[in-house]
């Protein structure tokens, strides 16, 4: 386990310092001036003597590897810039807004499970009745549907039309549904049919024939025998889409403006905010890493023989 652990954080440190240093290189490397964007904001021109000052006071003047070395500096002793936006550190603007995005990513998860093992059972149970082609249908919708179509075509229906539920913001229960829905009903119905095809293979495997020969009911054969083996890869799966919510759900909390670290992250971008930007894709590697390290752990839980490995 302690090696485990330490191959884990050994990773984790190669692939910040990767991910870090290249969005470094790639936003300096990107059009956009901050001080420009910072102080013609209300429209309003800017002298040349006021965009040098300021460019010095954000430390933009600076060489290149200089602001790099800084930068490292600073995220190494746990300060990890002030954004020049808010004027606010960006770890306490990132942990502001992380608990919007855990919930929804909560959400959208839930909905992702519940339809996966929900579709997936159903059409491996009757792999040629209707709920098979139904399930196969919405994972047909789910793969050709973009998620940020998805949404709109829910805020058009649920909203718009019907009335029936709010599109943006983040009050109550409610403004929950749509996002959740949007974010977890696609990939749900996706992973529902690799469940299938896991259990229909799995169904003919001579542990499965010998399981029918011993006398076992059909329902202990399906969920003791047959499902505990097919819900390896769907493990890894959930935990891949789970990392994929708690940082990359951008589309979605923009589309129903949810304040979460995705929003906060194009906002970032479209004011050029470099210590939002660097201090974000930070924050996402350890969210990333983090849960790929549980999804081992419940691997290992399931299965014993990968703790061999």
């Amino acid at each position: 386990m302690i090696r485990f652990i330490l191959e884990r954080v050994a990773q984790l440190i190669i692939i910040v310092f990767v991910v870090s240093t290249l969005t470094f290189v790639l936003m300096r490397l990107a059009p956009g001036d901050p001080a420009t964007i910072l102080l013609t904001a209300h429209n309003v021109p800017a002298s040349e003597e006021a965009l040098t000052a300021l460019r010095k006071e954000l430390g933009l003047s600076e060489p290149l590897h200089i602001q790099y070395v800084n930068w490292l500096r600073d995220v190494f002793t746990g300060h990890w810039g002030t954004s020049y936006v808010s004027k606010e550190s960006v770890l306490t603007e990132l942990w502001n807004r992380l608990p919007a995005t855990v919930e929804l990513a909560s959400a959208g998860f839930v909905v992702m499970t519940v339809l996966t093992l929900g579709m997936g059972l159903a059409a491996s149970v009757k792999s040629s009745g209707w709920l098979d082609r139904l399930g196969r249908l919405f994972a047909l919708l789910g793969s050709s549907i973009p998620s940020f179509w998805l949404g709109f075509l829910l805020i058009y229906l649920f909203s718009v039309c019907l009335g029936w539920l709010p599109s943006m913001g983040r009050e109550d229960w409610t403004h929950l549904v749509l996002p959740a829905l949007t974010l977890g009903a696609g990939l749900g119905a996706v992973q529902a049919r690799v469940l299938r095809a896991q259990m229909l293979e799995l169904g003919d495997r001579n542990f499965v024939k010998a399981a029918k020969a011993r006398g076992f009911s059909r329902t202990h054969i399906l969920f003791f025998e047959i499902f505990k083996h097919a819900i390896l890869p769907i493990i890894t799966l959930l935990g891949t889409n789970l990392s994929f919510m708690l940082a990359g759900n951008v589309i979605v909390e923009t589309i129903f403006s949810w304040p979460g670290l995705g929003k906060y992250f194009i906002d970032a971008i479209t004011q050029r905010d470099y210590p939002v930007i660097q201090g974000y894709v930070i924050f996402a590697a350890f969210l990333i890493v983090g849960v790929q390290c549980l999804v081992d752990v419940v691997q290992a839980a399931v299965d014993p023989r990968l703790r061999l490995h």
